[in-house]
């Protein structure tokens, strides 16, 4: 490492504050292939972005090292990745080659900036790639549930993207809209992301107000993924299914 252990190792004092703190925040460490620093940027999993940096001179080939597709490929979305990267590193003025993000030709004197492009470019390509792995799952298990929902009611009783104007008037577009003879029955499908959940609240806490509400469901996608504060906040909007489980259940929703 860079910082001594005895630096690292002192009492914090107005006096060492600012060196201390940038201390922890950028790390380098050397090894043989080069020198790895890691950022204060963060991936979306909370893992720190690192950047490794290799010599040649007064020029350095500067390369996020294949970290960002690691943590693609291990979301299952190294595809996705490749086409969210290459526009992002081609935006950035960088380079991609399908497994890392780099800059070949760096001086030495503009390599703090290098650094500080390629990380948030690492950054930016998992983020985007996060969230369309996010919406292609929404949209695989929207497709699944309505299937599932005409199984049992029929595909007359149920509307897929249905619009419905909550209390506030806002107008909201529900995955499926169910109609029985007793109760309609308004369903989203919700994964555990935070974006899914939050929106999810908000559209089914908004048509329960209603005067005549339909009865709202989520349905979840794997529950034993969700936070316990993301259930208790679903469950306070709408009865909670999972998307593997008896399906009859909502029959007994509609009586």
């Amino acid at each position: 490492m860079v910082a001594a252990v005895g630096f690292m190792n002192e009492p914090l004092t107005p006096g060492n504050f600012v060196d201390r703190i940038a201390s922890e925040l950028v790390r380098a460490k050397r090894l043989a292939r080069g020198t790895v620093v890691t950022t204060p940027v963060l991936f979306p999993s909370g893992a720190h972005v690192s950047i490794l940096v290799s010599f040649n001179g007064d020029r350095c080939l500067v390369s996020d090292d294949g970290a960002a597709y690691s943590e693609a490929d291990m979301m299952g979305a190294s595809e996705i990745f490749r086409r969210a990267a290459r526009h992002i590193a081609e935006d950035a003025g960088l380079r991609f080659n399908n497994f890392e993000i780099f800059e070949a030709d760096a001086r030495i004197e503009n390599l703090p900036g290098v650094i500080a492009i390629i990380a948030d470019a690492a950054r930016r390509a998992v983020q985007v790639t996060a969230d369309r792995l996010a919406r292609k799952l929404d949209f695989d298990l929207k497709t699944s549930i309505i299937d599932r929902l005409v199984d049992v009611f029929g595909a007359k009783r149920v509307s897929a993207d249905a619009t419905i104007s909550g209390a506030s008037t806002h107008s909201w577009t529900v995955d499926a809209l169910v109609h029985t003879e007793s109760a309609d029955i308004a369903v989203e499908a919700v994964s555990p992301s935070p974006i899914s959940v939050s929106s999810a609240y908000m559209k089914l806490d908004d048509i329960r107000r209603l005067a005549e509400a339909p009865r709202t469901v989520a349905v979840l996608k794997g529950k034993q993924f969700f936070g316990s504060d993301q259930l208790l906040i679903l469950n306070r909007t709408a009865r909670l299914i999972d998307a593997t489980a008896d399906w009859r259940e909502l029959e007994r929703i509609a009586a």
